[in-house]
Protein backbone atom coordinates (compact mmCIF):
# COMPACT_ATOMS: atom_id res chain seq x y z
CA UNK A 1 0.00 0.00 0.00
CA UNK A 2 2.44 2.60 0.77
CA UNK A 3 4.33 1.66 -2.22
CA UNK A 4 1.37 2.87 -4.57
CA UNK A 5 1.33 6.02 -2.17
CA UNK A 6 4.72 6.61 -3.41
CA UNK A 7 4.13 6.06 -6.70
CA UNK A 8 0.80 8.25 -7.10
CA UNK A 9 3.03 11.06 -5.54
CA UNK A 10 5.73 10.75 -8.05
CA UNK A 11 3.42 10.58 -11.15
CA UNK A 12 1.76 14.53 -11.09
CA UNK A 13 5.56 15.28 -11.23
CA UNK A 14 6.56 13.29 -14.27
CA UNK A 15 3.55 14.42 -16.40
CA UNK A 16 5.15 17.92 -15.45
CA UNK A 17 8.29 17.01 -16.30
CA UNK A 18 6.98 15.82 -19.93
CA UNK A 19 5.29 18.82 -20.03
CA UNK A 20 8.46 21.17 -19.38
CA UNK A 21 10.35 19.01 -22.20
CA UNK A 22 7.57 18.97 -24.72
CA UNK A 23 7.17 23.05 -24.52
CA UNK A 24 11.17 23.40 -24.72
CA UNK A 25 11.15 21.13 -27.63
CA UNK A 26 8.09 23.42 -28.84
CA UNK A 27 9.86 26.79 -28.18
CA UNK A 28 13.31 25.76 -30.20
CA UNK A 29 11.41 24.57 -32.78
CA UNK A 30 9.92 27.98 -33.10
CA UNK A 31 12.80 29.56 -33.21
CA UNK A 32 14.14 27.50 -35.89
CA UNK A 33 11.41 28.06 -37.84
CA UNK A 34 11.50 31.88 -37.45
CA UNK A 35 15.45 31.87 -38.27
CA UNK A 36 14.53 30.29 -41.60
CA UNK A 37 11.84 32.67 -42.33
CA UNK A 38 14.09 35.71 -41.82
CA UNK A 39 17.13 34.48 -43.43
CA UNK A 40 14.63 33.68 -46.67
CA UNK A 41 13.42 37.26 -46.74
CA UNK A 42 16.40 38.45 -46.10
CA UNK A 43 17.71 36.62 -49.39
CA UNK A 44 14.47 37.68 -51.23
CA UNK A 45 16.18 41.88 -51.33
CA UNK A 46 18.15 42.95 -53.96
CA UNK A 47 21.43 42.58 -53.67
CA UNK A 48 23.31 45.57 -52.23
CA UNK A 49 25.16 48.13 -54.99
CA UNK A 50 29.08 46.62 -55.84
CA UNK A 51 31.60 49.00 -53.85
CA UNK A 52 33.89 50.93 -55.82
CA UNK A 53 36.98 49.55 -53.22
CA UNK A 54 39.61 47.78 -55.47
CA UNK A 55 37.36 48.25 -58.83
CA UNK A 56 39.24 49.30 -61.72
CA UNK A 57 39.32 53.09 -63.25
CA UNK A 58 39.41 54.94 -66.33
CA UNK A 59 42.42 57.32 -67.72
CA UNK A 60 43.20 60.93 -67.84
CA UNK A 61 41.47 62.32 -70.39
CA UNK A 62 44.80 63.38 -72.94
CA UNK A 63 42.91 66.64 -74.75
CA UNK A 64 42.89 68.33 -71.21
CA UNK A 65 45.45 70.95 -69.90
CA UNK A 66 47.92 70.14 -67.41
CA UNK A 67 50.32 72.14 -65.15
CA UNK A 68 53.58 71.07 -63.70
CA UNK A 69 53.64 68.57 -65.93
CA UNK A 70 55.24 69.03 -69.78
CA UNK A 71 52.88 66.12 -71.10
CA UNK A 72 49.58 64.19 -70.61
CA UNK A 73 49.97 62.12 -68.02
CA UNK A 74 48.68 58.28 -67.81
CA UNK A 75 48.03 55.92 -64.83
CA UNK A 76 49.08 52.82 -67.48
CA UNK A 77 52.07 54.54 -68.98
CA UNK A 78 54.04 57.01 -66.50
CA UNK A 79 52.19 56.32 -63.69
CA UNK A 80 52.09 52.32 -64.40
CA UNK A 81 52.90 50.79 -61.10
CA UNK A 82 53.01 53.68 -59.03
CA UNK A 83 50.38 54.36 -56.34
CA UNK A 84 48.54 57.44 -57.09
CA UNK A 85 46.66 59.67 -54.69
CA UNK A 86 44.23 61.92 -57.15
CA UNK A 87 43.21 64.85 -55.03
CA UNK A 88 39.76 66.34 -56.69
CA UNK A 89 38.87 69.79 -55.63
CA UNK A 90 37.92 73.26 -56.82
CA UNK A 91 40.48 75.70 -54.57
CA UNK A 92 37.63 77.62 -53.60
CA UNK A 93 38.05 77.66 -49.89
CA UNK A 94 40.87 77.97 -47.44
CA UNK A 95 41.09 74.09 -46.32
CA UNK A 96 42.29 73.85 -49.89
CA UNK A 97 45.26 74.84 -48.85
CA UNK A 98 44.92 72.57 -45.56
CA UNK A 99 44.94 69.75 -47.67
CA UNK A 100 47.47 70.76 -50.34
CA UNK A 101 49.76 70.85 -46.78
CA UNK A 102 49.24 67.47 -45.86
CA UNK A 103 49.31 65.74 -49.29
CA UNK A 104 52.95 67.33 -49.42
CA UNK A 105 53.67 66.05 -46.50
CA UNK A 106 53.41 62.77 -47.80
CA UNK A 107 54.71 63.18 -51.05
CA UNK A 108 57.76 64.80 -49.35
CA UNK A 109 57.93 61.46 -47.18
CA UNK A 110 57.49 58.85 -50.27
CA UNK A 111 59.66 61.05 -52.57
CA UNK A 112 62.01 58.14 -52.96
CA UNK A 113 59.18 55.78 -53.61
CA UNK A 114 57.02 55.16 -56.49
CA UNK A 115 54.03 57.54 -55.58
CA UNK A 116 52.84 60.96 -56.91
CA UNK A 117 50.08 62.90 -55.80
CA UNK A 118 47.74 64.35 -58.92
CA UNK A 119 45.55 66.78 -58.53
CA UNK A 120 42.18 67.18 -60.57
CA UNK A 121 41.30 70.86 -60.91
CA UNK A 122 37.10 71.53 -61.49
CA UNK A 123 36.79 74.91 -62.68
CA UNK A 124 35.00 76.78 -65.49
CA UNK A 125 38.10 78.87 -66.01
CA UNK A 126 39.46 78.55 -69.64
CA UNK A 127 42.21 81.11 -69.26
CA UNK A 128 45.62 79.67 -69.41
CA UNK A 129 46.83 82.52 -67.88
CA UNK A 130 44.67 83.26 -65.28
CA UNK A 131 45.26 79.19 -64.63
CA UNK A 132 48.35 79.62 -64.31
CA UNK A 133 48.54 82.81 -62.29
CA UNK A 134 46.26 80.04 -59.49
CA UNK A 135 48.50 77.75 -59.28
CA UNK A 136 51.37 79.77 -58.76
CA UNK A 137 49.81 81.90 -56.08
CA UNK A 138 48.42 78.56 -54.08
CA UNK A 139 52.00 77.08 -54.21
CA UNK A 140 50.96 74.19 -56.11
CA UNK A 141 53.84 72.17 -57.65
CA UNK A 142 52.05 68.55 -57.89
CA UNK A 143 50.67 67.67 -61.72
CA UNK A 144 47.44 69.46 -62.19
CA UNK A 145 45.11 68.52 -64.41
CA UNK A 146 42.14 71.07 -65.46
CA UNK A 147 39.06 69.41 -65.50
CA UNK A 148 36.64 72.06 -66.92
CA UNK A 149 34.20 69.68 -68.49
CA UNK A 150 33.58 67.04 -65.54
CA UNK A 151 35.63 64.70 -68.14
CA UNK A 152 37.60 63.39 -65.33
CA UNK A 153 35.42 63.46 -62.62
CA UNK A 154 33.50 60.86 -64.78
CA UNK A 155 36.29 59.16 -65.48
CA UNK A 156 37.05 58.12 -62.18
CA UNK A 157 33.21 57.90 -60.35
CA UNK A 158 33.56 61.58 -58.43
CA UNK A 159 30.21 63.74 -57.99
CA UNK A 160 31.47 65.69 -55.18
CA UNK A 161 34.40 68.16 -53.86
CA UNK A 162 36.36 67.58 -52.21
CA UNK A 163 37.11 64.08 -52.65
CA UNK A 164 40.27 61.17 -53.03
CA UNK A 165 41.14 58.19 -53.95
CA UNK A 166 43.85 56.39 -53.44
CA UNK A 167 44.78 54.05 -56.14
CA UNK A 168 47.32 50.95 -56.27
CA UNK A 169 49.43 49.87 -58.05
CA UNK A 170 47.72 47.96 -60.54
CA UNK A 171 45.35 51.06 -61.15
CA UNK A 172 43.03 50.07 -58.74
CA UNK A 173 41.20 51.97 -56.03
CA UNK A 174 41.79 50.75 -52.51
CA UNK A 175 40.31 53.72 -50.63
CA UNK A 176 37.59 56.63 -51.77
CA UNK A 177 37.15 59.62 -48.96
CA UNK A 178 34.28 62.08 -50.23
CA UNK A 179 35.25 63.82 -46.39
CA UNK A 180 37.08 63.57 -43.71
CA UNK A 181 40.08 62.22 -44.95
CA UNK A 182 42.76 64.08 -42.63
CA UNK A 183 41.44 61.94 -40.00
CA UNK A 184 41.93 58.75 -42.03
CA UNK A 185 45.56 57.25 -41.62
CA UNK A 186 46.48 58.02 -45.56
CA UNK A 187 49.93 57.88 -44.76
CA UNK A 188 49.15 54.28 -43.76
CA UNK A 189 47.54 53.62 -46.36
CA UNK A 190 50.35 54.51 -48.98
CA UNK A 191 52.94 53.04 -46.93
CA UNK A 192 50.99 49.65 -46.73
CA UNK A 193 50.12 49.83 -50.44
CA UNK A 194 53.51 50.45 -51.68
CA UNK A 195 55.20 47.44 -49.10
CA UNK A 196 52.66 45.61 -50.94
CA UNK A 197 53.70 46.42 -54.36
CA UNK A 198 57.21 45.96 -53.47
CA UNK A 199 57.04 42.46 -51.98
CA UNK A 200 54.88 41.12 -55.19
CA UNK A 201 57.31 42.39 -57.78
CA UNK A 202 60.51 45.26 -58.75
CA UNK A 203 59.95 48.82 -58.09
CA UNK A 204 59.18 50.22 -61.88
CA UNK A 205 61.93 51.08 -63.95
CA UNK A 206 62.01 54.80 -63.48
CA UNK A 207 59.70 56.79 -60.54
CA UNK A 208 57.62 59.53 -61.79
CA UNK A 209 58.84 62.99 -61.52
CA UNK A 210 56.99 66.06 -62.32
CA UNK A 211 58.27 69.30 -63.49
CA UNK A 212 57.55 72.99 -63.96
CA UNK A 213 56.73 72.82 -67.70
CA UNK A 214 52.89 72.87 -68.56
CA UNK A 215 50.67 70.94 -71.49
CA UNK A 216 48.35 73.11 -73.89
CA UNK A 217 46.17 70.89 -75.84
CA UNK A 218 46.28 71.91 -79.28
CA UNK A 219 42.80 72.71 -79.86
CA UNK A 220 43.26 75.01 -77.34
CA UNK A 221 46.15 76.48 -79.02
CA UNK A 222 44.66 77.29 -82.32
CA UNK A 223 41.56 78.88 -80.76
CA UNK A 224 43.67 81.59 -78.64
Amino acid sequence: MSFLEDYSKDLPMTSLGRKKIRSTLLFLLALVITAFLISFLFSLRPAPPRESILSDVDDFPREHIWFNSSEPLSIYNQLRRHVVIVFFCRMSTLSDVQHFTMLQEIQTEFKEQPFVVVIALETFETSIDELESIIIDWGIDFPLIVDNRGIVSNRFNVSSYPSLLVLDSQARVSARFYNGWEQADLKGIVEDLLHLEGAMRSPPSQIFRSDSGSFIPNSLRVES
